[in-house]
């Protein structure tokens, strides 16, 4: 106490100011936080370090659930202090108490870098964060953005602290569980502003893979809510003008002005402004011609959404008027001009009527059924002999430079092919489906067996062809109850071949087909169903192959269990959506359940009805 004495001599009133605070503290409220804040600013302009991190510590013990009082503290310690095992110590504690703060997690990533600590501290580190669970897609697309920061600077960086190297495609791996994560928690699009994918295809940019840089912009922008961001395509124009080529930057701009996003006049100037800079002439008149085309249908749609809602706007009453006056007009004028006469006919019928029926015989050739000039046929033309369904096939998902070789070179080895149809648009194009027509029902059951064989790098769908008046719908085709020989495998790596997976899955028995689930581009979705001849094989499949790692990813293997599909009678018994809270209570009359009141269908119709009011209803109730 006695060098405590001869320092306060020093600093005159002090301890009377400290004092104060301390009487502050006691009088106030538990937990003392504006008292506390009080007394934290204060030292902080006395600028002691020690002194500031007491009260910080003594503000945290009485409030240890506030995230605005740990995130000050923390930014404190990173600003000021700079000590390693003080500051990660602090870091922590901090996230042991608020671990459902992204921020802090993201802190903590960064203090682990920027005070040395191997990779493998900060992998396991973002692993505990994961686990702790957050409330929505943002936070867990900022804490992925910190991380792949982290990796790619590991991977910029010649060694590590030790001398190791940099893991080989650990950025690769990082950015393919971040999206995959992602997307199982919340569905597609949960990345609402495509951060990850845009900064995934920037370094792809920088590394000089130009290829995976487009694949994965153009991946994106497929989804509807990307597809109008402006500010996705201006950056994909971006980096092709960095790393593309004149002619790759023309076609991204011509994606984009057909895309109806939410700034295009912007990007049809840029358009301009890039073939003005960098194009020719004849490059510069035809984007100038599309530039137009574009105003035009948007101009007319605009003119449409103006129309549209200055009729909402008009009231009911007025529009019945101009109905009942339109009508009163049109039968003023039947009247005087009494029976329309039948148009004459300029030629006989023999030569005015054309052919434009199809052959309702799968087996006759377009060619025979039509004039000597080939007709294109677009997907209402094609009708099919309903005698023809149980030895036809409906295929679909194809793709649109798909054609009939392509389809006979598939399908030759099931049987002999009748006839195979593709469904054309009005300018010759295939629509991606068709049907193919068999001689007996054991080559379509052949036939069905090849479902989403690959032609052409995607998935055909074959099923079977199924009259769509009657509204059948199409049988789920995989079971949805446990399989005992079946398996589940997930957190499969996305170049995983089916090859890979049969020469692993074999060691363990004998394996009788292997399906790997795609999207309908064909591209591979991380998981597959393996199944085996005996029960005994996939038990010891999961025992033994478990958390096995295949491309530096550790794969889960279960046995199938799917989910079940929700029935039909599930659906109608849905709760009908209706607008009776429209109707006022007091006026509404109740519906009578149909369980309660066994009556005729017309009854049940009846009174399941609110009573129809009219306007001077309503008002007369207003009025009461």
């Amino acid at each position: 106490s006695s060098g405590i004495n001869a320092e306060w001599p020093l600093r005159p009133g002090k301890l009377e100011v400290l004092l104060e605070f301390e009487e502050q503290i006691e009088n106030s409220p538990s937990p003392h936080r504006a008292a506390y804040q009080s007394y934290i600013n204060f030292e902080r302009k006395e600028n002691n370090p020690s002194r500031v991190m007491c009260t910080m510590e003594r503000a945290i013990a009485d409030n240890p659930l506030d995230c605005g009082l740990w995130c000050s503290y923390l930014e404190y310690l990173d600003q000021v202090v700079r000590h390693g095992e003080v500051v990660l110590s602090v870091y922590a504690r901090a996230v042991r108490n608020i671990p459902w703060t992204v921020e802090v997690w993201c802190s903590y990533l960064l203090a682990l870098q920027r005070h040395g600590k191997h990779f493998t501290h900060v992998e396991s580190t973002m692993e505990e964060a994961l686990k702790n669970g957050f409330g929505d897609a943002t936070s867990y697309v900022t804490l992925y953005a910190c991380y792949l920061d982290f990796h790619w600077r590991q991977e910029r960086s010649v060694t590590h602290e030790n001398g190791d190297k940099p893991k080989v495609n650990a950025l690769d791996r990082a950015f393919e569980d971040a999206i995959n994560f992602i997307n199982q928690q919340f569905g597609e699009g949960a990345d609402s502003h495509g951060q990850l994918t845009m900064f995934m295809a920037e370094v792809d940019g920088i590394r000089g893979d130009v290829d995976s840089m487009r694949n994965l912009l153009s991946d994106l922008l497929l989804l509807p809510v990307y597809k109008e961001q402006s500010r996705i395509w201006m950056f994909y124009i971006e980096l092709e003008q960095r790393y593309g080529t004149k002619d790759s930057v023309r076609n991204v701009f011509r994606k984009a002005i057909y895309c109806n996003t939410d700034a295009c006049d912007y990007i049809l100037n840029q358009f301009l402004l890039f073939e003005r800079l960098h194009g020719t002439l004849e490059t510069y008149d035809n984007a100038y011609l599309k530039v137009k085309r574009v105003q035009k249908r948007n101009a007319e749609k605009i003119s449409k959404e103006n129309d549209r809602r200055r009729n909402e706007a008009i009231p009911d009453g007025k529009k019945e008027r101009k109905f009942e006056a339109k009508k009163r007009k049109l039968s003023d004028d039947s009247k005087v001009k009494g029976k329309p006469k039948k148009p004459k006919r300029l030629k006989d019928d023999a030569s005015s009527k054309k052919d434009t029926s199809v052959s309702q015989n799968l087996g006759v050739p377009f060619s025979a059924a039509s004039s000597s000039k080939p007709k294109q046929h677009s997907s209402e033309e094609v009708t099919i002999d309903k005698s023809k369904y149980n030895v036809t096939v409906f295929v679909s998902n194809l793709s649109y430079d798909a054609n009939e070789d392509h389809l006979n070179e598939v399908f030759k080895n099931v049987g002999d092919i009748v006839d195979i149809r593709l469904v054309k648009s009005v300018n010759g194009k295939s629509r991606g489906f068709g049907y193919i027509e068999f001689h007996t029902r054991e080559e379509v059951m052949s036939a069905l067996e090849l479902d989403r064989v690959s032609i052409l790098g995607r998935p055909c769908y074959v099923s079977e062809c199924k009259d769509k008046d009657r509204g059948t719908a199409a049988d789920f085709k995989f079971k949805t109850c446990i399989e005992a020989h079946k398996l589940y495998i997930s957190n499969l790596p996305y170049k995983t071949t089916e090859d890979e997976l049969r020469k692993i899955f074999s060691e363990v028995g004998e394996v009788k087909s292997i399906r790997m689930v795609t999207t309908k581009g064909g591209k591979f979705k991380g998981f597959s169903y393996i199944e085996y001849l005996s029960e005994e094989a996939a038990k010891n499949a999961v025992i033994k192959l478990n958390g096995l790692e295949i491309q530096g990813r550790a794969i889960q293997v279960a046995i199938s269990n799917p989910p079940k599909k929700a029935s039909a009678t599930t659906k109608l018994n849905a709760t009908p959506k209706t607008s009776s809270f429209l109707v006022p209570r007091s006026v509404a009359k109740p519906a009578i359940s149909l369980k309660d009141n066994p009556s005729s269908n017309k009854e049940k119709e009846v009174y399941s009805k609110p009573a129809m009011l009219s306007n001077s209803d309503f008002r007369k109730f207003l009025t009461k």
